[in-house]
């Protein structure tokens, strides 16, 4: 068994900064919406190549995804660590206002300094690099999975930025969904008794809506927005549309509450006489947890690190990422760029926070938690043990 000293694998972690920190740069100055982050996908396989990886470009019929993969000793013994890299953008001005470079850079540098360890001291396993697009709103691991992408993975590591360090177990299942009301338009004046108003019925329905968040549990949500409401202030609107999003830390009662967002859409409909259509998207987040071995081991070591935490993000989140902890143990730790100030993930005060180069320091922390944990479950056989026995 060979135990790695945290002392090492930092000191692996800073040496590749040099390297890393201008990838990071260059993404965040360069900031790609989902699937179309060709410039941040291109620089990570170059990069990763050059140091060694083989690495398949374009999996899961996604253009802009990568799984490489690396292995140091002459006979696998069939373990394979993912550590995930995420580097997609929200719409301008928002930008890089979640960090996904920094959770690109901490991917970048574990896995530079585990595929060093690993030839230093001839560690047998794989290390795999995976490019996973698209986590803002579009679902890029949802798809990924359902490719196989993540078959012969072991365990998935991957980190976020945040305004403390620890790890969420608050994660909420999302479910994302367009509405459409269907009427008759009309002059509003002349003849208004010959329409049917589709803007009555978004109204209506939005306040079912705010009357049903009553009666929800904390640990659910349910918002959105009109993006269409008519074309003219005297027309009876014809049209309305709007996007919503659903959540709940229950896949069970996720159900529930698609159900019964429908039911609502259906009574504002009838209540208006207008039709409506309802589409939910196809790439849902589940409510998937961490694997607790793995959450206890981060948090452990982020004391021994003297990083100031508070160990369990009390925030509910929801990330593709939870899919992936269906399928495989995974971990998700989340790192302070703000200094203790609660900021605002996707605000313009987070973004800035995220392209400070004081935020390499804590992504090169949070790098060296993944790299620790991966290569203590390729060398510690009674680690994965645990890890494997618990859910």
């Amino acid at each position: 068994m060979m135990n790695v000293s945290l002392e090492e694998i930092k000191s692996a972690v800073n040496d590749a900064m040099a390297a890393v920190a201008p990838i990071i740069r260059f993404v965040g100055d360069n900031p790609e919406t989902g699937y179309k982050e060709e410039k941040a996908c291109a620089r990570q396989v170059a990069y990763l190549e050059e140091i060694g990886f083989a690495v398949d470009k374009g999996v899961a019929d996604i253009a802009t995804a990568f799984k490489g993969r690396y292995s140091a000793a002459d006979a696998d013994n069939g373990v394979n660590v993912a550590l995930l890299t995420e580097y997609d953008a929200l719409q301008p001005p928002m930008d890089h206002a979640c960090g996904h470079q920094l959770i690109m850079g901490a991917g970048l540098l574990a896995l530079t300094a585990v595929r060093n360890i690993m030839e230093k001291y001839n560690i047998p396993g794989t290390v795999s690099a995976i490019g996973c697009p698209a986590e803002e709103q579009l679902g890029g691991k949802v798809y990924m999975i359902r490719k196989g992408v993540f078959k012969d993975i072991d365990i998935a590591l991957l980190s976020h930025p945040f305004f403390r360090n620890g790890v969420s177990r608050n994660i909420l299942a999302v479910t994302h969904g367009d509405l459409e009301f269907f009427g008759k338009s009309a002059h509003a004046s002349t003849n208004p008794d010959q329409g049917i108003n589709a803007l009555d019925a978004m109204t209506i329905f939005m306040n079912g809506i705010n009357a049903w968040r009553q009666q929800l549990p904390k640990t659910a949500r349910v918002h959105g927005i009109i993006t269409n409401g008519g074309t003219a202030a005297n027309v009876i609107p014809d049209y309305t549309a709007g996007v919503f999003y659903v959540r709940s830390d229950n896949n069970e009662y996720q159900k529930f509450m698609e159900k019964r967002f429908e039911e609502i859409a259906q009574g504002a409909a009838l209540i208006a006489g207008c039709e409506y259509k309802m589409h939910w998207h196809d790439a849902a987040y589940t409510a998937g947890k961490p694997n607790n071995v793995l959450a206890e081991t981060a948090e452990k070591l982020m004391l021994d690190m003297n990083l100031k935490t508070d160990l369990v993000i009390e925030e509910p989140l929801s990330t593709d990422f939870a899919n992936v902890c269906d399928e495989v143990p995974g971990l998700n730790i989340y790192f302070d760029v703000t200094g203790g100030k609660p900021l605002a993930l996707h605000s313009i005060p987070f973004r800035e926070a995220a392209a400070a180069e004081s935020s390499l320091i804590s992504t090169a922390d949070a790098a060296s938690v993944l790299a620790k944990i991966a290569l203590d479950y390729l060398s510690n056989g009674e680690f994965r043990l645990q890890v494997n026995s618990a859910r």
